[in-house]
């Protein structure tokens, strides 16, 4: 399997054996006092984010990778203002301007070159939205976030979950309450969680302050990939302003390898800091409320490794290999695979040349051999000017499992190709639906003379 560097991978932490769940009990002088969340829209504050990852990639069985050493140190600085409250009075939806954000990745052995990422000048500017079971989205009005800028700037213990750490009723010092489902998926990462054993303990109250610290387990996976994480950590409630002003957390994962990642053992320590914002300090922070986010602001974008392409998907879909040659992207959905995608480079023609539509369809049917079944459809479909895009649909079969099928050829006016195909069982045709031409229709060459992309044409809609 190859080795992702996804930012989601590389944020574990340090061991501590969990506690059982306890309703908070009184205890020490101070309190009970209630301790929550007060936000009102248009506050703004500063977020800084330091994390610092240590640990290796452990490839599956019969993988020819070794294991590898990686070390990360990632930063993420930004603005954020309130659009939003709950009915408890916590922020719901925020606008983020991003001042800063990079990660350094550095591996043993020279298996992983050192790389850096950073977020791109024109996506500074996002919301976040916390949904009803507590999930936040981080979404780009501006354009779509790569999948690797998605994971710097959605990181665990996002703010909008932070009130979900504070008790759910008044307390006094020593009292204990366990920690929801909400703060367990924000920690982790977790899709799915099996187990989780959360407590938290109020430390001090003081008239300024309160003081709070957390350990337990969580169970769970991501991906389909089975996972285990220790955690410990502490934060420090501002009475004053209503709000977690600092937050430390330490964890330590062991995760299984999955059907799109290596498997992992890593250990991460992570402090969050909040602070008032300066108050001429909202340039660049989006204003408007909408009461859905835009299903255009969740895209991402892939861009291939050697640059002379650039597509768009939905974040089901996740990068399983890549090289100059072919990439090859994963569409997860309730931890299983629903489809694979397989980009692959194809021979340059002559400039201003059609590809010949019957020889692809020979090419096509003789690489699948026995496999074959039956032509499902076959037609072009919309392209920019200058280029041809021909889509062949494929009934089929894998010894006793129906396959579908979707084959492009892509081509434009320089004479570049690629095919991309995609493979999926025939019983997810209609969960699938028309991502294949949804994420080809949105397919844009760079420019063949320069470093930039073609000039960008409105989206087309592939016919099925």
């Amino acid at each position: 399997m190859a080795i992702r560097r996804g930012l989601r991978v590389l944020v574990p932490g340090l061991f501590l054996l969990a506690f059982g769940p306890r309703q908070a009990a009184s205890g020490g002088a101070a309190g009970p006092e209630t301790l929550a969340e007060r936000a009102e829209p248009g506050s703004r504050s500063l977020v800084v984010v330091t994390l610092e990852a240590d640990g290796r990639y452990r490839p599956g069985p019969g993988d020819e990778d070794r294991p590898i050493e990686l070390s990360v140190r990632s930063s993420l600085e930004y603005v954020e203002q309130v659009l939003a409250v709950d009915p408890s009075g916590a922020a719901r939806r925020s606008s983020r301007r991003v001042d800063s954000a990079s990660v350094t990745i550095e591996g043993d052995g020279g298996a992983i070159l050192p790389s850096s990422i950073a977020l791109r000048p024109e996506v500074v500017s996002l919301v976040a939205d916390r949904g009803a079971e507590g999930e936040v989205v981080v979404a780009s009005p501006s354009g779509p976030l790569t999948r690797p800028e998605l994971e710097l700037v959605q990181l665990p213990a996002d703010p909008l979950v932070l009130p979900a750490f504070l008790p759910p009723g008044p307390v006094a010092e020593g009292d204990r309450w366990p920690l929801p489902d909400s703060v367990a998926r924000s920690i982790s990462g977790y899709d799915t969680l099996s187990s989780r054993t959360i407590e938290a303990t109020l430390r001090s109250l003081e008239d300024a302050r309160a003081q709070v610290e957390f350990s337990g387990r969580i169970e769970g996976a991501v991906l389909g990939a089975l996972g285990q994480m220790d955690i410990e950590g502490s934060y420090q409630f501002d009475r004053e302003t209503g709000r977690i002003a600092t937050l430390f957390l330490r964890r330590s994962e062991r995760r299984e390898p999955g059907q799109v990642e290596a498997g992992l053992e890593f250990q991460s320590e992570l402090t969050l800091q909040r602070s008032d914002a300066e108050e001429d300090d909202g340039h660049g922070l989006v204003q408007r409320v909408v009461e859905e986010l835009p299903s255009r602001w969740l895209l991402l974008r892939y861009e291939a490794p050697d640059g002379r392409y650039h597509l768009e998907h939905d974040r089901s879909w996740y990068v399983f290999s890549e090289d100059d040659r072919q990439s090859v992207l994963r569409c997860v959905e309730g931890g299983s695979v629903l489809c694979q995608a397989n980009l692959v480079v194809g021979p340059t023609i002559e400039p201003g040349a059609r590809p010949k539509a019957d020889r692809f369809r020979d090419d096509v049917r003789k690489a699948l051999g026995d496999r074959f079944e039956r032509f499902i459809d076959a037609g072009q479909v919309a392209a920019p000017p200058g280029e041809s895009r021909y889509r062949l649909a494929i009934a089929g079969s894998q010894g006793d499992e129906p396959i579908t099928w979707y084959y492009y050829q892509v081509a434009d006016a320089s004479g570049r190709q690629l095919v991309a195909i995609f493979t999926l069982r025939a019983s997810e045709v209609e969960r699938f639906g028309r991502r294949d031409q949804r994420m080809i229709g949105s397919l844009r060459w760079a420019d063949p003379d320069g470093d930039g992309p073609g000039p960008e044409e409105p989206e087309a809609t592939p016919r099925r």
